[in-house]
């Protein structure tokens, strides 16, 4: 097994990057979600109930500097050139049922540009403490993903949804930021340990899908029968699963495309 793919998403929610080398660390992959659009009160805005904000992208510009762009055209957009504040956090975030203090970023036109009212963009400096759910973690910290700093998925369960969708499904629904090429689909339901070039992972829980699957990446309509179908045969309780959540064992290092994978622990997470 190898690693296939690599992805990073500076802005929660927003299109990202695939990448063929970066630094993964304790949080996450360096400037992966890092950033994150809040509403008046702090509360995280997603493609959950703005399904149009899949036809933006966010990449990094130069040292300290962000752009948030139209997917299909980079060339419109806004370029911030400070986009890392450096305080302990100025503003109170919600991101599920984590409270916390996050940067507040200066976006004249903002608002304008994502086509939310009162938007507001934060920043998670290294100041700012967010811990992974003490349930599944040993007191690392994660970003403004949803709940764990990285998301593996494999080339063969991919292969195995496209079949019964009877059509390609686009791995961006599902935002992963690792692909591993496989033979065997969901083979990775068994995972506890792997380990990625020299870097070793603990998969602690397999990841539960939601409606924001169902958005056509880059384009804002939805396909309904993505997660209908998914939910056929992946489906516990009332839970749909697609993908491990994972938490970083070493590093920081570097991970690449074609890095080799081998399994460390297989059966069920401890």
């Amino acid at each position: 097994m190898h690693v296939s793919a690599l992805y990073r998403y500076p802005v929660k929610s927003l299109g990202g990057e695939r990448l063929t080398e970066i630094m993964a660390a304790e949080r996450g992959f360096k400037d992966d979600r890092r950033w994150m659009l809040v509403d008046t009160i702090g509360q995280f805005i997603s493609q959950r109930k703005h399904p149009h904000l899949t036809k933006l992208s966010a990449s990094l510009a130069g040292e300290r500097g962000l752009r948030i762009h139209h997917s299909d055209d980079p060339s419109t957009g806004l370029t911030l050139s400070d986009a890392r504040p450096a305080g302990a956090g100025d503003v109170t975030v919600t991101v599920w049922d984590d409270t916390f203090s996050a940067c507040l970023v200066s976006a004249p036109g903002l608002s304008d540009l994502v086509g939310i009212p009162d938007v507001r963009l934060v920043y998670m400096n290294d100041r700012v403490s967010r811990p992974v759910d003490p349930r599944y973690a040993a007191g690392e910290e994660v970003s403004f993903a949803d709940g764990y700093p990285y998301l593996i998925t494999t080339t063969a369960s991919f292969r195995s949804l496209s079949e019964r969708l009877g059509q390609e499904v686009d791995v961006l629904r599902f935002r992963p930021n690792i692909v591993i090429d496989t033979s065997e689909a969901f083979a990775e339901d068994r995972w506890s340990r792997i380990r990625i070039g020299q870097l070793r992972f603990r998969l602690p829980k397999p990841c539960a899908r939601c409606i924001m699957v169902t958005v056509n990446p880059g384009e804002g309509g939805k396909d309904l029968t993505v997660l209908s179908t998914l939910a056929a045969y992946r489906k516990q309780g009332n839970k749909t699963y697609f993908g491990m959540n994972a938490i970083l064992e070493d590093g920081p290092g570097f991970l690449r495309v074609n890095d080799p994978v081998e399994v460390l622990l297989a059966g069920q997470p401890e």
